[in-house]
């Protein structure tokens, strides 16, 4: 795009459409283990996990100890339920709960199709906010909450599942929750009329979640957390999500460098649209 002599050159796909991100900064935040150790490293609270390779090639390269056979035997004694995801994927896509040491072994061979290595976390149950932080402060925040689907009487949870709206591309939902009790909700299951299924899975926008307690900044406690972990990063833009728990205190999920911002329009803040892309232009125009 130009302004009179002035140019800006904008990336897409693999690359960040932010001129407020550098190349450097926006890499380490899309590998999701490495980033998780880049923030560990500068004293940012993060949770605990683990990297496994679920594929054999250039497996030369590495040290040894986190091979398919690795993940394999690690999984036989874990503690369940864990919390598994790709490290460079997005929009939720396989961020999946894994309850026994079988789906396990699924997960890592269904995956393997397309990515290279899985990081492997506790499952955290604990409200979930994203704060996206421009040029160092909280430009706004809000809860994340996982999709949820309210039953009829009638229809399965893997019915209720398939008839909601999806976005083009948007992962697939796994039909498998929990009611209001915490009782699992299994696919085949027919849970009660108006019982609301909390589904299992990311709590992404993309992957059918929603959001509330939108507001300008952020809490305290949940900004600085982000500041300081958008800053270990070197990020100018970016959204970092967090799990606040309790007594505990916050850690952070991950950090996104590319961050969606459909949300603002779900919310009709357009003035925080402009200043985003304000902020974006001044960054890339020369």
């Amino acid at each position: 795009m130009r302004d009179g002599p002035r140019a800006a050159t904008f990336a897409a796909g693999a690359g960040t459409p932010y001129a407020l991100n550098d190349a450097r900064s926006a890499s380490i935040a899309r590998d999701k283990a490495f980033c998780a150790e880049a923030l560990r490293q500068a004293g940012v609270p993060v949770l605990p996990g683990r990297v496994f390779f679920v594929t054999k090639r250039w497996m030369k390269m590495r040290s040894p100890g986190r091979e398919p056979e690795d993940a394999l035997a690690y999984a036989a004694s874990a503690a369940y339920p864990l919390f598994c995801k790709p490290i460079s994927a997005s929009n939720g896509l396989y961020a999946e709960v894994i309850e026994c040491a079988d789906a396990f072994a699924d997960y890592m061979q269904r995956i393997s199709r397309e990515h290279f290595a899985v990081l492997v976390q506790p499952f955290v149950s604990a409200p979930e906010y994203r704060v996206f932080v421009l040029g160092g402060e909280a430009l706004f925040s809000y809860r994340k909450h996982q999709p949820q689907v309210i039953a009829d009487g009638r229809s399965t949870l893997a019915d209720l599942v398939a008839a909601l709206p999806r976005e083009d591309g948007a992962p697939p939902l796994k039909p498998r929750g929990r009611g209001a009790h915490g009782a699992l909700v299994g696919a085949r299951d027919l849970p009660a009329v108006g019982e609301r299924i909390t589904l299992e899975g990311p709590a992404n926008r993309s992957a059918g979640g929603g959001a509330s307690a939108f507001r300008d900044g952020a809490e305290p406690h949940l900004e600085q957390i982000a500041r300081t972990a958008a800053a270990a990063i070197g990020l100018g833009l970016a959204g970092v999500d967090i799990f606040d728990r309790g007594d505990d205190g916050p850690a952070v999920i991950e950090v996104n460098s590319n961050p969606m911002i459909a949300t603002l329009e779900d919310h009709g803040r357009w003035d925080l649209i402009e200043a985003i892309w304000r902020a974006n232009f001044a960054a890339a125009l020369r």
